[in-house]
């Protein structure tokens, strides 16, 4: 969809702008929650941004159902000195990938696959698609599937698919041949299909391009554009104004700069340093199930709070209960491992991403394990994700709280937003 033009208040830093569906908002006192705290939540996300640690913040939180802040802070263009705004849109990048779930799990609420069916059998190329033999070895040997690849691998991440960097460059997997503005997802999956798996199929999880296979399934089994789908059957009913693929040149203002730490110490602009997989111009073709959408923080917000309330949102059903109960249910063995980015060698030993601690994953988000230690406060049964340009969400079920925050930043200290949202949101519960 091209996200369209919304109207926009006087250009003040806690700036806010009405949408057409927008959710009551209400004293926080009302349902459980202390102002005070939230008060402090509030001061906390704006000292991100008085501290440099930010360019500019918008958040909000919702709990039972009824908005209990909804705030921004900073700017969303630097140079330009433009204010971040309550309707600002964002990269969400790997966030796109609840909503990824969400429109492959309509397909299967219809009945047009089973989890376990081969990938093949939609796509056939993926009968023949190779296996890495001994990656560390040698990095280009390879044998074939000894367990074919299923839709249920894609979805719990098991598929051995990962990313660009994860492969010897002389198998040329790069991005420019899979997700690239003008490529068709159709295109970059056939692409995919003759490169080889990282590892044998359901042998442990791995983050990479099981989401964008997924895309591409769903327009198989949809027979529409996987862009389309998600309009018709998930932002269109329940009236999200400000998500999709293609944003509007006269929106395009919008759309908030990325930035990270300069050799000063300062926020420098690098937002051509982010991974180009979608322009976001309007009638680019490459549609993300992974990684590729943008929108608001309050159309994530109200997506969330449809996963929260077991799949419908005002009266409109997406999902059924037990659709999102196994979405949001840990799918890992543990010969399949818990998240661990550190061992992927995604990140540095001083930023390993410790948050994760505790958590396994449902089909296509990190999901909280109850009986095990974890690094961040939360609640029982609570599913969540982040995105690579610092955005981040959690749903919480036991104490019926959506939350949402999103930035525009690549560099060290990706936790931070997210550490300041929980711990001041867990410290305001108070019934």
């Amino acid at each position: 969809m091209i996200i369209k033009n919304v109207f926009i208040l006087a250009a003040l830093t806690l700036a806010l702008s009405a949408p057409s569906h927008a959710m009551e908002e209400v004293d926080p006192l009302s349902v459980g929650v202390s102002p005070l705290a939230i008060d402090h939540l509030d001061k906390a996300m704006t000292a991100l941004v008085e501290t440099g640690r930010r360019s500019g913040v918008v958040w909000a939180v919702a709990k039972d159902g009824k908005l209990i802040t909804h705030k921004a802070a900073g700017l969303r263009d630097m140079e330009a000195n433009l204010p971040m705004q309550k309707d600002s849109l964002f990269r969400y990048y790997s966030m796109s990938r609840a909503v990824n779930a969400a429109a492959v799990m309509i397909n299967y609420e219809e009945g047009k696959f089973k989890l376990d069916d081969p990938v093949a059998k939609y796509i056939p190329a993926f009968a023949s698609t190779p296996v890495l033999k001994d990656r560390k070895g040698d990095p280009t040997k390879t044998e074939p599937q000894s367990t074919p690849l299923t839709v249920k691998h894609l979805l719990t991440y098991t598929s051995g698919l990962g990313y660009p960097f994860d492969y010897d460059p002389a198998l040329e997997m790069g991005f420019e041949n899979i997700l690239w503005p003008g490529l068709t997802i159709e295109q970059g999956v056939d692409y995919l299909a003759t490169k080889p798996l990282l590892f044998q199929p359901g042998k442990h999880w791995y983050y990479g391009f099981s989401g964008d296979v997924l895309g591409r399934l769903v327009e198989i089994w949809s027979g529409q554009p996987y862009n389309e789908f998600l309009q018709d059957r998930i932002f269109g009913p329940l009236g999200l104004e400000d998500i999709g693929y293609n944003i509007a040149d006269d929106d395009w203002h919008r759309l908030a700069e990325v930035y990270a730490p300069g050799e000063d110490g300062g926020l420098v602009n690098a937002t051509a340093r982010a991974p180009n997989i979608n322009s976001y111009r309007a009638n680019d073709t490459i549609f993300s199930g992974g990684g590729g959408l943008a929108g608001t923080a309050l159309d994530y917000l109200r997506f969330a709070q449809m996963l929260l309330n077991q799949g419908e949102l005002d009266g409109v059903p997406i999902l059924k209960p037990e659709t999102v109960a196994l979405i949001s249910r840990n799918h890992l063995t543990p010969e399949q491992g818990a998240l661990n980015w550190y061992a992927q060698g995604r990140f540095t030993e001083s930023d390993p991403w410790t948050r994760l601690n505790g958590y396994g994953w449902g089909l296509s988000m990190g999901v909280r394990i109850d009986d095990q230690v974890h690094a961040v406060g939360g609640g029982r049964g609570e599913f969540k994700w982040d995105g690579l340009a610092n955005t981040t969400f959690f749903i919480d079920p036991e104490n019926h709280i959506v939350a949402v925050a999103m930035t525009q930043y690549l560099g060290p200290g990706q936790d931070d937003l997210e550490m300041v949202l929980r711990t001041s949101l867990y410290g305001a519960l108070i019934d």
